[in-house]
């Protein structure tokens, strides 16, 4: 995890890069989102550097992205809020130490009460994902969601920097089920990869009344894998990049990955008449999460003739 969080930081100068203008060409926009995957994740000569034991970076401004999916992430890291009629589903929690400042505070900024998160799925095992999941759970009532392999998983890994506590067992998810709430569902998938029960789910919001499909991708790099694993990862990406063809809406848990940055600030500056920067189409959808593959793919020793 410590190699998958250098290489984050490390491609957060490309990602920084992608608010100073205002070029909102779609083409140009997914180009910079595949440069940035790469950086971050396929491979490359790592610096003898240790990665920064908590997240350095300030939180980015939270911001309403769809009339029902809001951000409150930060640099490195992205929760979001699912909103309902009978409250919210997040998808992730974030670092211990981003829970309350980061995650809750983005919250009430945006004028979204935390005593109405009902769901917290964790996409999984790894304490920049689960951190904030005990303080939920025990402040707010949160249901926490996982699937079974990242329950046990969470447990044995390796943390990074200060150890979260781990929330208490809650809910089991396995690949099909679905988490519903005021008439809004979560498709979850079973991505096995970056861990062995990742899940990426499904599920549609809506952009000034319009419905569109988000695919959460939930285990960005592959490097650490061994090559069973690797090829695991690579299958887990296909499947999600061709399981639900109305998706057209790539979303990731680290902003590296989906190109979050620079979105949020087109979003900020979006015209009446101009789409939202998050929705790319399916065709594109297809090809970042292709992007995904191949570097898990680019891990795997290269066959000798």
């Amino acid at each position: 995890m410590r190699t998958l969080l250098l290489a984050i930081v490390m491609a957060m100068g490309a990602a920084q890069a992608f608010g100073a203008g205002q070029a909102a060409d779609p083409a140009q926009v997914a180009g910079r989102v595949h440069a940035s995957i790469r950086e971050a994740f396929c491979p490359k000569p790592v610096a003898n550097t240790a990665a920064p034991a908590t997240p350095s970076d300030p939180a980015l401004e939270p911001a309403r992205v769809f009339d029902d999916l809001y951000f409150v992430g930060d640099r490195t890291t992205s929760v979001w809020v699912l909103t309902t009629s009978e409250g919210y589903i997040l998808l992730d929690a974030g670092f211990q130490g981003n829970v309350e400042g980061t995650v809750i505070g983005g919250m009430m900024k945006l004028g979204l009460d935390p005593a109405k998160i009902r769901y917290v799925i964790v996409s999984h095992g790894h304490n920049d994902h689960f951190g904030g999941a005990s303080f939920l759970q025990s402040n707010y009532g949160a249901h926490i969601v996982m699937s079974e392999a990242d329950w046990s998983h969470m447990r044995s890994w390796p943390q990074r920097g200060t150890p979260a506590p781990f929330p208490k067992d809650d809910i089991v998810v396995k690949d099909g089920d679905k988490v519903s709430l005021g008439g809004v569902s979560v498709r979850i998938v079973v991505t096995p990869g970056h861990t062995p029960g990742t899940v990426s789910p499904f599920f549609t919001v809506h952009d000034r009344g319009q419905p569109h499909v988000v695919g959460y991708w939930g285990g960005d790099g592959a490097g650490h894998l061994d090559q069973a694993g690797l090829r695991q990862y690579m299958a887990s990406a296909q499947r999600f990049a061709n399981l639900v063809p109305q998706a057209d809406v790539p979303l990731s848990n680290h902003v590296v990955a989906d190109g979050t940055v620079e979105k949020l600030a087109l979003l900020k500056s979006r015209g009446a008449a101009e789409p939202n920067p998050f929705v790319t189409g399916n065709a594109e959808f297809k090809a970042w999460a292709g992007q995904l593959e191949s570097c898990a793919a680019a891990f795997l020793p290269t066959a000798k003739p």
